[in-house]
């Protein structure tokens, strides 16, 4: 039997974005490889994860990053596709773009929706899924840390704890599947935004189990 391909559409915590040196965790380190090694032969995980990606904002400075622009030819490279997966929102927490919580996942569930037009306006008879995952919430790391002044301090904190909430009620309006990525991993200590090695482990475990049952 081919094996189920899922594109995962992301920012740095789907590229792997190391907080040590700015580089990238390895392909067996980073969640969504994690992934792949638990799923093994039965699904094959396609990433797509961009430092700095927002759901549909464009930020001075950071050329290419914003997510609803680039799904587009995303999709269309990797078709067909048996499941697309939207983890986008921790950027547009960030003050430059005073936005809600609820404004933040209605706009990541706009880049799944054009995802979903896309795919269909190739492969109008396609049975492929489409998965609204809810970022991790930041942690208080991140007033002190290295990105703290691109943020709001205590009230991106609180935007975040709502994020679980928000994404969930997108992805019932949108008839889209549902994941909280909160769930099961936390940003690192270092600066409060990034995943770490253990959470990248955490997550990617969780996602693999949640895959393997899904197409059970």
């Amino acid at each position: 039997m081919e094996r189920k391909r899922v594109l995962i559409y992301g920012d740095s915590n789907t590229h792997g974005y190391r907080v040590s040196d700015g580089l990238r965790f390895s392909q067996t380190e980073r969640w969504t490889g994690i992934c792949q090694q638990i799923v093994s032969g039965e699904i094959e995980i396609l990433e797509e994860g961009l430092n700095g990606r927002t759901t549909c904002v464009d930020e001075a400075g950071m050329e290419f990053r914003n997510g609803l622009q680039y799904i587009q030819p995303c999709i269309r490279t990797h078709l067909p596709l048996d499941m697309i997966c939207v983890m986008l929102g921790s950027n547009d927490l960030k003050s430059v773009f005073l936005l809600t919580p609820e404004e933040i996942a209605s706009q990541a569930a706009k880049v799944l929706a054009k995802a979903r037009e896309v795919a269909r306006s190739k492969y109008p008879d396609s049975l492929c899924e489409y998965l609204l995952i809810s970022p991790i919430e930041v942690g208080r790391e991140l007033i002190t840390g290295p990105f703290g002044w691109e943020f709001e301090g205590e009230l991106t904190i609180a935007k975040a704890k709502r994020f679980a909430a928000c994404f969930a009620e997108a992805a019932r309006n949108h008839d889209f599947l549902f994941f909280d990525a909160a769930k099961y991993a936390a940003a690192g200590k270092t600066d409060g935004l990034h995943l770490d090695a253990e959470n990248h482990r955490r997550l990617g475990e969780a996602m693999g189990r949640w895959l393997l049952a899904h197409y059970a």
